[in-house]
């Protein structure tokens, strides 16, 4: 009679489970395919994916997404989380069509019983899928209807395997994560593919209610609902009682990495963003949602290194800044009246002598509006010389992923005078155009007319001397040898000419001024045209994206050399030879004497006058870095030499970098030499007498020529210095422009030895 009395029940909620389908049915039976997926929306499923953003050395730097899903293949997904799912959600999966009638019946029929007024679903993986992908998450029966339908289409679409993988790549997991690889990640800081079996079920545990098992947010609730599952897995014999047993008994634990919309890198990834974003490279994809994978040059290792050297060197020389620093009264009333909260004020009718003393009254307010005013800012550049690959970025001071907030990036977007870091470009004209390095200039002021004035500049420690070779005077950064040869054996547009082709793209005027870098540039810019004397004088394009996949691994874009010859190879190794010597003896010597730094280098200091600006940008063979420091209001300037000129300012964070990728075993750099070219003639020289000596004498060096340099010095092995303008009625360098030209900004005018 029992058995007899379940058949009838079993019966009567079939025909119930029909009655409610075909009621179903008619409720969209004018239009029975309004809001269904066509077929090729069934064929070529779209979810939102995450574009990927990796480093040249594979590790994972970001994520763009709306929706935080990274596709994987089903061999990718273990099977303790297939399973898992499968012991959950849908015992029968691999054997049903679509919709599990014999289960919805049961559950439909427990649903009366019980007289519940939300009833429990009995949904397939394949109808979860079906209305994750295609459909509302309303409750309602034509919903329902829809969902049956499509689910069966799904059947008749894509294998079991496809489907599975589908629907373990699309279902929310809780904390942001879309997905089981990204689920992966986020709680266990690794690829799905080395989920251990207790881990397979605490995901799997989330799908029920992503907050509720959060095993973040709910820990016990999470592994009591992981344990559940286990003995769902034993009790399908997905695994044996001593496999569940063992699971249970492990402990839960997480690494728990919520990613953001700032990965590593920040002010990187946020370039390669704005750099892929028009559609002029990418078409009509879009990165947030198309799941693309971009490869970058960026070296995670190096970012590290880069990133602690300028929190290192940040921090000591903040604290000598605010020791140092006092706000003129007159600027900070300007700082105030410039703020919003000011102009509001205003706005609201106060006299601007009430608005002034409200807001001054407001210390809280205020010491946060100036302390941000006097934040020193970085901008700090790796590029390899060899291919123009950008190794480390660092585009300001907030580099946290926790801290940046899409900021201003000092690499590529601002725009300061780099002061004597543009000196060698004038020299590479004059050692190009055969002159040579020993060749000697008098290290007195020149006063040019400009003008309605007379420009005079003067080095920055207000001394003069003799004759002085052009080697000595860059290795010293000695303005006026630096603007007396410009003007007595170079041209201003020849100098241009020179920072063009070593990669200077930013205006230049054309004055003379330029020769003590009044010319704004980019630290990015001004990498690659550095990077161009460790690669034997050819230019490599920085360049940052090596190659765009989309979600299929299909290439989209790839990256195409871009490089061209700047300089002559022998002229290049001279100005390499004059460039060493400012680290090794010159102005940028504290990178051997205070760091330690001993591998083979070069470089060049830099400070704008009132130090608003510290520069140094040096390379090895290998590696050609830049680093600018200052802030981002021009006003506020480093106080003291002491702390604020580029080899104290600047030069540390180069130096710390170095040291650091240097001794890296697994970067494998070495202490390379720079190439020397066949035809560089090198010749024991006396300082004392300029003149060619033996090589055991006192105080001689080894002087390196181009041939037509050397032709020049055996013409005239000793210069005679006769000026020949003492004074001059045009400043553009020898009669190039006819207009007087206006005399440097006061940023550059005096800077010299530092």
């Amino acid at each position: 009679m029992k058995n007899l009395f379940l058949k009838k029940l079993f019966f009567s909620l079939i025909a119930l489970l029909f009655i409610s389908l075909t009621t179903a049915m008619s409720a969209f039976a004018l239009n029975p395919f309004k809001g269904l997926p066509s077929l090729e929306e069934l064929e070529n499923p779209n979810p939102e994916l995450a574009s990927l953003v990796y480093s040249e050395d594979g590790i994972l730097l970001h994520k763009f997404f709306l929706k935080n899903r990274t596709f994987i293949p089903l061999k990718s997904i273990p099977k303790s989380a297939q399973h898992a799912l499968i012991a959950t959600e849908d015992v029968s999966f691999y054997s049903h069509w679509g919709i599990d009638l014999r289960r919805l019946a049961l559950v439909m029929g427990e649903n009366l019983i019980k007289g519940r007024k939300r009833w429990h679903g009995a949904s397939t993986i394949t109808q979860q899928l079906a209305k994750n992908l295609y459909l509302t998450q309303e409750r309602t029966i034509s919903r329902k209807a829809k969902e049956f339908i499509t689910a069966i289409e799904l059947e008749k679409t894509y294998t079991k395997d496809e489907i599975l993988a589908l629907y373990l790549n699309t279902v929310y997991f809780g904390s942001g994560a879309y997905g089981i690889e990204a689920a992966s990640r986020t709680y266990f800081g690794k690829p799905a593919s080395q989920l251990t079996l207790p881990e397979s079920a605490t995901l799997i545990a989330t799908l029920k209610n992503p907050t509720g098992y959060n095993p973040v947010k709910n820990p016990s609730s999470s592994i009591g609902r992981r344990n559940l599952i286990l003995s769902l897995m034993e009790k399908e014999k997905f695994i044996t009682p001593a496999q569940a047993a063992a699971a249970k008994k492990t402990r839960l634990i997480l690494k728990f990495t919520p990613v953001n919309h700032h990965g590593l890198a920040p002010y990187f990834t946020e370039y390669i963003r704005q750099t892929i974003k028009p559609a002029s490279m990418l078409g009509d994809i879009n990165v947030y949602r198309d799941g693309l994978s971009i490869q970058t040059t960026l070296d995670s290792r190096m970012q590290k290194y880069a990133e602690q050297a300028v929190r290192e060197h940040l921090s000591s020389l903040q604290a000598a800044f605010d020791r140092s620093w006092r706000w003129p009264e007159s600027l900070k009333n300007q700082i105030i009246k410039e703020s919003a909260r000011f102009k509001e004020l205003r706005e609201d009718g106060l006299t601007e002598q009430s608005a002034m003393a409200k807001l001054k009254a407001d210390r809280v307010w205020l010491n946060n509006l100036l302390k941000e005013k006097t934040r020193i800012q970085v901008g700090f550049v790796v590029i390899d010389p060899s291919n123009g690959h950008v190794k480390a970025w660092v585009g300001g001071n907030n580099f946290s992923p926790d801290d940046y907030r899409y900021q201003f990036d000092h690499v590529w977007q601002a725009k300061r005078q780099p002061g004597s870091t543009f000196k060698p470009f004038v020299y590479t004209a004059a050692i190009d155009k055969g002159i040579p390095a020993n060749f000697r200039v008098l290290n007195q002021p020149v006063a040019l007319r400009s003008g309605s004035g007379i420009w005079s500049p003067r080095n920055s420690d207000g001394s003069s001397g003799g004759l002085t070779t052009l080697r000595s005077a860059l290795s010293r950064s000695m303005n006026q040898v630096t603007v007396r040869l410009a003007y007595e054996q170079l041209k201003v547009p020849e100098i241009i000419s020179y920072a063009r082709r070593m990669g200077i793209s930013s205006p230049i005027p054309s004055n003379l001024s330029i020769v003590l870098g009044t010319a704004e540039v980019t630290p990015l810019e001004l990498a690659g045209a550095f990077a161009t004397y460790a690669n034997n004088g050819i230019w490599n394009e920085p360049v940052s994206i090596l190659k765009v996949e989309d979600k299929h691994n299909r290439v989209i874009s790839e990256y195409r050399p871009n490089s061209r010859f700047a300089i002559d190879s022998t002229s290049n190794f001279v100005m390499v030879s004059m460039l060493k010597d400012v680290v090794n003896k010159g102005t940028g010597i504290a990178l051997r004497a205070r760091y330690g730094f001993d591998y083979e280098a070069a470089g060049k200091t830099g400070t704008t006058q009132s130090m608003r600006d510290a520069w140094f940008a040096g390379f090895t063979p290998q590696l050609a870095a830049v680093v600018w420091t200052g802030f981002d209001d021009e006003r506020v300037k480093f106080t003291s030499m002491e702390y604020g000129q580029g080899a104290r300012a600047a030069l540390p964070i180069w130096a710390l970098f170095m040291k650091s990728a240097y001794s890296d075993p697994t970067l494998k750099l070495e202490n390379r030499y720079f190439h020397i070219p066949d035809n560089v003639i090198a010749v024991p020289i006396a300082g004392n007498t300029n003149t060619p000596s033996d090589l055991m004498g006192s105080d001689v060096y080894i002087e390196y020529y181009t041939p037509k340099g050397f032709n020049y010095y055996k013409s005239q092995p000793v210069r005679s210095y006769q000026s020949t303008t003492e004074e001059s009625d045009d400043a553009s360098g020898s009669g190039e422009s006819a207009e007087p030209q206006p005399p440097p900004s006061e940023e550059s005018a005096g800077e010299g030895i530092f």
